[in-house]
């Protein structure tokens, strides 16, 4: 039995050939809101469109590591945390600031 979960990563994906790194432009669901896989979860500016990003699990949204609005996110930057069904979202151990 491992205490807290370390969650489902969400990272910047690559989004276009040439895109090095993105701007979030808006997060679709909240902290604590259940996703299904093929959900939209945020939307995602690149050099040539915005784009949504999909989850690729189902769980519940834990965290927002980067808030909407924060330009120039580089590929591969951890943005969110997915748990899974049924887990303590609110205590999911994420990156610690600090």
């Amino acid at each position: 039995g491992s205490s807290g979960s370390s969650g489902i990563k969400i990272l910047m994906p690559s989004l276009s050939p040439t895109m090095e790194e993105g701007n979030i432009v808006k997060w679709l669901k909240k902290e604590g809101e259940a996703v299904s896989a093929g959900d939209a979860l945020c939307e995602i500016e690149t050099d040539k469109a915005v784009v949504t990003l999909d989850a690729s699990d189902d769980g519940i949204l834990a965290k927002i590591v980067v808030e909407e609005g924060s330009k120039n996110i580089r590929l591969g930057s951890l943005i969110g945390l997915i748990v899974e069904e049924g887990e303590d979202w609110k205590h999911v151990s994420g990156p610690s600031s600090g």
